[in-house]
């Protein structure tokens, strides 16, 4: 609600966060009081033969880390964190919970990306709290911005979620590492403070992206009409998602989203808040014959959409 006061906006991102928090809480490991015993296969690590721990039958094995965060290893043999196991997750890193806020904090991350074979990259900022204390700073970021671009054409999804950005320049340093990927098809910043001058334009030079979620990135009106402009012409797309950026702030701002989406036929979600003026973008999507893609507010089926993409 756009009359709201500044710290009630506050509040209400808050409360989101945590429901969000709540709804994903099998990533949300406590920290063990005790050893935790690693298994593969339902066997003990220690019963198993050097070769399966090398990555034999191509598998690998999850655990906790001791600082709260997941992380997921491969039997390479080397210190990073390889693609979870199985088939389905193969080329997949996962952290839960980060805070790259120093020199060396990224630097599992930035190994994972540099042996290769990623191509979904899901980060995850530590829990938010009241303060909104940020989970990146310029520099425990600068290491991983450098490991992107060489990674850019490798990687078809990239999930910052959950990330307060200590400054500006943090989130365009990220987003000018993806420019121009020719290999990009997700990008998502769900609940990351990117505000209007992080919206990321840089999509515009992603031929191949399909979804760009930006739910609750305080992108502002003037943040949604830059995204809406990067828009115009990228046909790959099939999801869009810029709920809770208070678009209502901009009045031209659903109308510059109608031209941009205007004659896509492939769109298959565009996700907006309820209380906007949807009729000129509805009528564009009828004309393209995909006006059953507009969903307006918090989805019902939402929650079991996370668990698929998770899986």
């Amino acid at each position: 609600d756009d009359n709201l006061p500044a710290e009630e906006k506050h509040y209400a991102r808050l409360q989101r966060e945590r429901l969000r928090q709540a709804r994903s809480s099998k990533f949300a490991l406590e920290e063990p009081s005790a050893a935790v015993e690693l298994t593969h296969g339902g066997r003990s690590l220690g019963e198993l033969e050097d070769d399966e721990l090398a990555g034999g039958g191509g598998g690998g094995f999850s655990m906790p880390a001791a600082s709260g965060g997941g992380f997921t290893f491969g039997g390479g043999g080397g210190g990073a964190p390889a693609p979870a196991f199985g088939a389905a997750n193969s080329g997949v890193f996962k952290l839960e919970n980060v805070s790259l806020l120093k020199e060396g904090d990224a630097d599992p991350i930035v190994a994972a990306l540099q042996r290769g074979g990623i191509s979904r990259l899901v980060l995850r900022g530590a829990p938010v709290d009241y303060d909104e204390n940020p989970t990146m700073r310029a520099a425990g970021a600068a290491e991983l911005v450098e490991a992107l671009r060489s990674a850019a054409g490798q990687l078809r999804e990239v999930v910052f979620e959950g990330h307060r950005f200590e400054q500006p320049d943090i989130v365009a340093s990220l987003l000018g590492a993806l420019r121009g990927s020719t290999a990009l098809e997700v990008l998502d910043f769900t609940n990351s403070s990117l505000g209007p001058e992080g919206a990321p334009v840089e999509v515009a030079s992603c031929e191949k992206l399909r979804e760009l979620k930006l739910e609750d990135c305080e992108l502002g009106g003037d943040g949604c009409e830059a995204v809406a402009r990067a828009l115009s012409g990228l046909t790959s797309l099939e999801v869009l998602d810029l709920r809770n950026n208070d678009m209502d702030d901009s009045a031209e701002c659903v109308a510059l989203l109608a031209e941009a989406l205007r004659g896509n036929a492939r769109l298959k979600k565009v996700a907006l808040d309820e209380d906007l003026d949807v009729e000129a973008l509805r009528e564009a999507l009828r004309e393209a014959g995909v006006e059953a893609a507009l969903h307006l507010g918090e989805d019902e089926d939402e929650d079991d959409d996370e668990d698929d993409d998770d899986e």
